[in-house]
This record gives C-alpha cells, sequence and structure tokens, in this order.
C-alpha cells in the first residue's frame, strides 16, 4: 500500500483514493455535509480552509488542506513510479 501526502503530514492509501475534486464547488460542498452527518469525513486540513475533497473508495470523503491540482499531481506521480 502506497500512501501519499495530503497536507500537514496526513496520509491517504493512493490506491484508495476514486476523485479528487475542488473543494469550492457546490456538490463537494453537499458531499462534504452530508459525510459529516453521516460520520464519514476525515479532515486533514489540521484547522485550514480545505482546498479539495478526495473521495475515497469505501465512501469516505478526506478533506485536504492542498488544492486538487497538487493532490492530483501527487497522485500521478505516484503511479508513474509504479511503472
Amino acid at each position: 500500500m502506497r500512501l501519499i501526502n495530503m497536507g500537514y503530514g496526513n496520509m491517504v492509501a493512493a490506491d484508495r483514493v476514486m476523485a479528487v475534486v475542488n473543494a469550492d464547488s457546490a456538490p463537494a460542498r453537499r458531499a462534504v455535509q452530508d459525510a459529516r452527518e453521516e460520520k464519514r469525513l476525515i479532515d486533514g486540513t489540521a484547522g485550514h480552509k480545505a482546498g479539495s475533497v478526495l473521495v475515497l473508495e469505501n465512501g469516505m470523503i478526506a478533506l485536504s488542506a492542498l488544492q486538487a491540482e497538487t493532490v492530483a499531481a501527487r497522485l500521478q506521480s505516484e503511479n508513474e513510479g509504479e511503472r
């Protein structure tokens, strides 16, 4: 299992991430609110503003303070490292 840093020392399993979404979009905000109410939210922002929302394959939602482009680049470099 390979982990990627999603900011402030928090890690997520790279192979479990299904989508990385900008946290400012309305659908992402609704997904975060639903996940919070259903206790499926992992807040990795360390008190900072959320920059991206990571949708995990088990239905959990993870918040990152990093921008979606940064997280996606880390995922992409992780995938290229496997080859």
